[in-house]
């Protein structure tokens, strides 16, 4: 094999291998949330559909079952709110009436089964110098 032919063959994997990355950084930039009143509004739509979606936990409905890393509460959002359940372990941020995204799809009872869950932390967050409220 020349030295040419192995340059070029290098070449390609770098390109094939930058053109993959390319790809797969656009996927995930579209991989963007609904709000729950987006979500409501048209959940027909996202039926069967895993997707993430945007609220503020409901603070009096959080209800954590210790037993069986049960966490169930209300996602509201404009008004509109979203029963969430979720398994796995309690968060150990301050959750309660802080934002959140949870990732999953409706159940047949009715209520979101979110397999993942995200706790915006206000402490990190802060609004840009001069922005309005």
């Amino acid at each position: 094999m020349t030295k040419k032919l192995r340059l070029q063959m290098g070449a390609f994997v770098v390109l094939g291998a930058l053109t993959y990355l390319g790809i797969q950084g656009a996927h995930n930039f579209s991989n963007y949330f609904l709000t729950v009143s987006q979500y409501r509004r048209d959940m027909g739509r996202f039926s069967g559909m895993a997707v993430r979606v945007q609220g503020t936990m409901l603070a009096p409905s959080v209800q954590y079952n210790s037993a069986t890393n049960t966490l169930r509460f209300r996602l509201v959002s404009k008004g509109q709110s979203l029963p969430i359940i979720y398994h796995g372990a309690m968060p150990n941020e301050q959750f309660k009436d802080a934002s959140a995204i949870v990732k999953g799809h409706m159940g047949a009872n009715g209520t979101f089964d979110a397999q993942k869950l995200e706790i915006q932390c206000p402490d990190h967050y802060a609004a840009a110098p001069n922005a309005s409220t």
